[in-house]
């Protein structure tokens, strides 16, 4: 257990706070315990973890929060953190949806998987000022057998200021699979050769965003409506769009070969995808689908394999993009 590490950001109680923004599937979850478990035994510090929990579905945005602190820092809550000194982002398609910008602190620590150049995703991300870092993630993971959240884990592990070696010992005592350590091991080297960083100056361009959402009208038990009603225009899902949590692909609706069981609603992993009137299968809303393709799996014109009979068809989102939304 090492008493020598520095943490790279403190806020006003001691907390380096670390947000790892992502979809279900992602391994967001598996990557933030693992940040916490070395903060806590091979650097010597303390702090608090937080998930969502139920939110997991593949293709669902999901966030988790590690707050380290050194030991001995008085923990007094868990939660969400509003304020991230450093930032992943498991999907760039999330940056603009899910407002990654808000909170985000002066001078913080960005590591995204993209492609993309660091001033790229800085003005998609609408950086106030702190350090990019760009990583392939899912290039290497495919490259090196891994999966997508260990290149991740090494790249937010480069900006807390974890060394080679307490990482290469994290990964062997998490895999200790020979054949899964090889693949971590060679993730982790590929990504800290491969991965491009750089430093922005708060030079003017963009503004740092306060990190509490507001509503119109905030409720609560001294401002609540008569009545006890809640304003549901603050809270409908009327605006939703589920495009961003897609992987690829999306399910089509063959009304001919529809038997109108309704399996495809019951197993939904996000329903008013589904449009179910008069005991009949519409079709979809594809503003609420999310690509799982759960009901292509379940439908049993599918199961059946005649491909121009099946009531539910799998194809490429990208290809009707175009079509109109219900």
């Amino acid at each position: 257990m090492s008493q020598n590490f520095t943490l790279p950001y403190s806020d006003e109680l001691g907390f380096c706070n670390i947000k790892l923004s992502a979809i279900g599937g992602d391994g967001a979850n598996m990557a933030g315990k693992i940040l916490f478990k070395i903060a806590v035994e091979e650097l010597g510090l303390d702090g608090a973890f937080d998930a969502k929990y139920g939110s997991e579905k593949k293709g669902t945005p999901t966030d988790v929060s590690v707050k380290i602190c050194e030991l001995g820092n008085v923990i007094r809550e868990s939660g969400p953190t509003e304020i991230p000194h450093i930032l992943g982002i498991f999907r760039e398609q999330l940056i603009r949806p899910l407002s990654l910008i808000q909170g985000l602190q002066e001078n913080a620590s960005v590591v995204v998987n993209t492609s993309k150049t660091p001033d790229e995703i800085r003005d998609i991300l609408q950086l106030h000022s702190g350090t990019i870092i760009c990583v392939d993630a899912m290039a290497i993971a495919t490259e090196t057998d891994s999966r997508l959240n260990m290149p991740m884990i090494c790249g937010i592990a480069h900006a807390v200021g974890i060394t080679d070696a307490t990482m290469e010992k994290a990964i062997k005592k998490t895999w200790p699979n020979p054949k899964a350590t090889a693949s971590n091991i060679a993730a982790y080297e590929k990504t800290i050769k491969s991965m491009v960083v750089k430093k922005f100056a708060a030079d003017g361009k963009f503004p740092l965003v306060p990190g509490r959402w507001t509503y119109e009208t905030p409720i609560g038990w001294k401002n609540q409506n008569k009545g006890g009603y809640m304003e549901s225009r603050l809270f409908s899902l009327h605006p939703k769009d589920n495009r961003i949590t897609r992987q690829g692909m999306i399910p089509l609706f063959n009304e001919e070969a529809c038997i109108h069981c309704a399996k495809c609603i019951y197993t939904c992993a996000d329903p008013g995808s589904i449009i179910f009137a008069d005991a009949k299968m519409q079709g979809f809303n594809y503003g609420y689908c999310k690509g799982c393709m759960r009901c292509v799996a379940v439908c049993p014109e599918t199961k059946k394999g005649k491909a121009l009979s099946s009531a539910l068809e799998v194809e490429h989102a990208a290809l009707v993009e175009e079509k109109t939304w219900f």
